[in-house]
C-alpha cells in the first residue's frame, strides 16, 4: 500500500504542488544541485514567478523520487535527509506523511506519530495518514487516541471493513456496547463472514446476551446454509444455553447430508454438554427419539457412534445403550486406541464414574494388549479408597505390559499400604529399571524408605535425583527434608521444608505436619503447635490430631 501512496504523492507533486520558497539551480555536466537561498530564513519568503514555480515542481519531484527509492531500499537515514531537503522547498502533507512512515520503519514511533499528526494538520482528508497514525497509536499503546483516530476514519470511509474491525477490537473489552455496534456493521458489510460472526458471538456471550447470540447464529446459518461451520456454531449456541432439544432437532435436519467429521463434532460436543450439566431427565425422550432416528445413518465414525452410546447410557436407555456400544465396538480397531484412551481420561476428569468404569472395562476387553485401561481403573479405585480392587487392576496392568513403569510404581505404593514392604520394594525397583532417572519413582521410593527408617542413605540419593530435576517441587522437597531429618540433620530439614512450604498450598498439610514433628524433637512446643494447627487447617487427619493432642498434654 505504501508504494501506491508514494506514486499518488509523486503524481500530486507533478500537478504543481510548489512552495513559495526561492532557490538557485546550478547545472553541471553530471548533475543538478538544488540549494536554498538565504531568503529561506526570512519571515516572509519572496514570491516566486510562474516560471520559477514551474521549474520548482520538477526539482521537488526529482528529490521525491530519490527519497522514495532510498526508502524502498531501506536506506532510511538517507531518505530522511532527502525528505528534509524537500521541506526547504515544499511543506505539503504528503512529505510529512512519507517521513512518518520512514520513522516508523526505523522503530521511532514517537517521531512517526509526530510527523503523521503534522500531515493530518496540513490535510485533514489525507486518509492514508490517518490509517497509519491509528496503527502507530496502537503500536505505542495509546489506545484512546487510536480509538478516536479510527472513529474519524469511519466518518471519512463509512463501512470500511478494516476500520470497523479495528474499532470493534479496540472497544471489545473496555466499551462492549460500542463494540456491538461495530460488529453489527461488520456483519452487514461482510455478509456474515464466519470469523466475524464467531468473534461477535464471543462478545455477546461475555455480555450475557443469550437471545442475541442464538439469533446471530440462526441468521448466520440462514445466510450460509451449506456451511458446515455455520451448522456447528448454531448447534453450539443451543448447547451453550441448554437448548438440548433444539440442538438435537438441528442435528437431525443435517443428518442426511452430514459427513462423518461433522457428526463427530456435533455428537462429541453435545455429549460433553449433557455430561457436564448432568441433565438427561428433561431430555431423555428427545435423546431416545433422536438416537432411534440415527440408527438409519450408516456412519463409520467411531467417535460419533461412541458418543451416541454414552448419550444413551447416561439417559438410561438400555436397549439403545447396548445397540450403540456393540456398534462402536464393531467399528473400533487399533487406529482408535488413542481416541478411546483420551475418552477414558476425559470421563475420569469430569468424574463420570459409571461411564468411566464401563468404558474402561469394554475397551480393556477390546484391546487386550493395552495396560492403560486396567491402570486407569486402578487409579479410580485408589480415588474411591478401594485398595484391594486397585491392587488387582495394577497387577493386571503390569501383566499386560511388563514395561509400564507407572503401573509398577502405583503397585509398589499399594503394597506399602498393605505393609507388604518387600513386594513394594521389588515393584519400585522394577519401575526404576524401566526409568532409573524418573523423578516421581525415585521420590516415592525414597519417601517409603524414610517412613520405615530403612536404607536412609539410599533414600537420600534417590531424593536428590528427584530434587535435582525439579528443585521447586514441594512434594520432592518435602521428601528430601524428611529424609534429612531421619538422618539427624534437623536444621537442614527445617530449611528445606520451609522452602517447600511456600511452593504449593496443596502440599502444605503434610509439610506442616513434618515441621511440627521436627520442632517437637527440638522441644520447641510453640512452633510445633503452630505448624500442627496449620496442618489441621488443610486436612482433618487423625495423625495430625494425635500429634496436636500430644503437644497439648502436660
Amino acid at each position: 500500500m505504501f508504494r501506491i501512496v508514494l506514486i499518488i504523492c509523486a503524481m500530486t507533486m507533478i500537478a504543481g504542488c510548489a512552495s513559495t520558497l526561492p532557490e538557485t539551480q546550478i547545472n553541471t555536466s553530471n548533475k543538478r544541485i538544488v540549494k536554498p537561498l538565504p531568503s529561506f530564513f526570512r519571515s516572509k519568503p519572496l514570491p516566486l514567478s510562474r516560471a520559477d514555480s514551474t521549474r520548482m515542481t520538477g526539482i521537488i519531484l526529482d528529490y521525491y523520487i530519490q527519497a522514495v527509492e532510498q526508502q524502498l531500499n531501506e536506506e532510511y537515514d538517507d531518505a530522511l535527509k532527502t525528505y528534509k531537503r524537500i521541506l526547504h522547498l515544499d511543506t505539503s502533507a504528503m512529505v510529512f506523511y512519507s517521513m512518518g512512515t520512514c520513522y516508523f520503519k526505523m522503530r521511532k514511533t514517537d517521531l512517526a506519530i509526530e510527523f503523521m499528526e503534522k500531515a493530518i494538520a496540513l490535510d485533514s482528508t489525507l486518509i492514508p495518514a490517518r490509517e497509519e497514525l491509528a496503527d502507530y497509536y496502537v503500536e505505542h499503546e495509546q489506545y484512546d487516541k487510536a480509538l478516536k483516530t479510527f472513529q474519524e476514519l469511519e466518518t471519512l470511509k463509512p463501512n470500511d471493513q478494516l476500520t470497523l474491525l479495528a474499532l470493534a477490537g479496540l472497544t471489545e473489552y473496555l466499551y462492549p456496547e460500542q463494540s456491538e455496534i461495530y460488529f453489527q456493521k461488520l456483519i452487514n458489510t461482510t455478509g456474515f463472514e464466519t470469523d466475524i460472526v464467531k468473534r461477535y458471538g464471543m462478545l455477546l456471550v461475555r455480555m450475557n446476551k443469550e437471545k442475541e447470540y442464538i439469533e446471530l447464529m440462526r441468521n448466520h446459518h440462514a445466510i450460509h446454509p451449506d456451511n458446515a461451520y455455520a451448522r456447528s456454531l448454531l448447534i453450539e449456541a443451543y448447547q451453550l444455553y441448554g437448548y438440548v432439544d433444539e440442538a438435537l432437532n438441528t442435528i437431525a435436519s443435517f443428518l442426511p447430508t452430514s459427513l462423518d467429521q461433522e457428526l463427530e463434532e456435533y455428537y462429541q460436543s453435545l455429549l460433553m454438554t449433557i455430561l457436564l450439566t448432568n441433565d438427561t431427565v428433561n431430555h431423555a425422550a428427545s435423546i431416545e427419539s433422536h438416537l432411534t432416528l440415527f440408527k438409519k445413518i450408516n456412519t463409520k465414525s467411531w467417535i460419533a457412534t461412541i458418543s451416541c452410546a454414552l448419550l444413551a447410557e447416561h439417559a438410561g436407555l438400555q436397549s439403545l445403550t447396548q445397540y450403540y456400544h456393540d456398534r462402536a465396538l464393531s467399528i473400533a480397531d487399533t487406529s482408535h486406541v488413542q481416541e478411546s484412551i483420551g475418552l477414558a481420561y476425559e470421563l475420569l476428569r469430569i468424574d463420570e464414574r459409571n461411564l468411566f468404569i464401563n468404558h474402561c472395562n469394554r475397551y480393556a476387553e477390546k484391546f487386550r494388549e493395552q495396560s492403560i485401561f486396567p491402570f486407569l481403573l486402578g487409579i479410580k479405585s485408589i480415588q474411591d479408597e478401594q485398595p484391594e480392587m486397585a491392587l488387582k487392576h495394577m497387577q493386571e496392568a503390569v501383566r499386560r505390559n511388563i514395561n509400564d513403569g507407572d503401573a509398577w510404581a502405583e503397585l509398589a505404593s499399594l503394597h506399602d499400604t498393605f505393609n507388604q514392604h518387600g513386594a513394594a520394594d521389588s515393584c519400585y525397583r522394577e519401575a526404576l529399571r524401566i526409568d532409573s532417572l524418573n523423578a516421581s519413582y525415585n521420590n516415592n521410593f525414597a519417601y517409603a524408605l524414610s517412613e520405615r527408617n530403612q536404607d536412609l542413605n539410599e533414600a537420600l540419593r534417590m531424593s536428590l535425583i528427584a530434587v535435582s530435576q525439579y528443585p521447586d517441587n514441594p512434594s520432592y522437597l518435602d521428601t528430601y527434608g524428611w529424609v534429612q531429618f531421619k538422618l539427624g540433620n534437623a536444621q537442614a530439614a527445617l530449611d528445606i521444608l520451609n522452602k517447600a512450604l511456600v511452593q504449593d498450598i496443596d502440599r502444605n498439610g503434610i509439610v506442616n505436619y513434618h515441621l511440627s514433628i521436627i520442632y517437637q524433637s527440638q522441644s520447641n512446643t510453640e512452633k510445633a503447635l503452630h505448624h500442627i494447627g496449620k496442618a489441621l487447617e488443610f486436612k482433618d487427619d487423625p495423625e495430625y490430631k494425635s500429634l496436636r493432642d500430644k503437644l497439648l498434654s502436660p
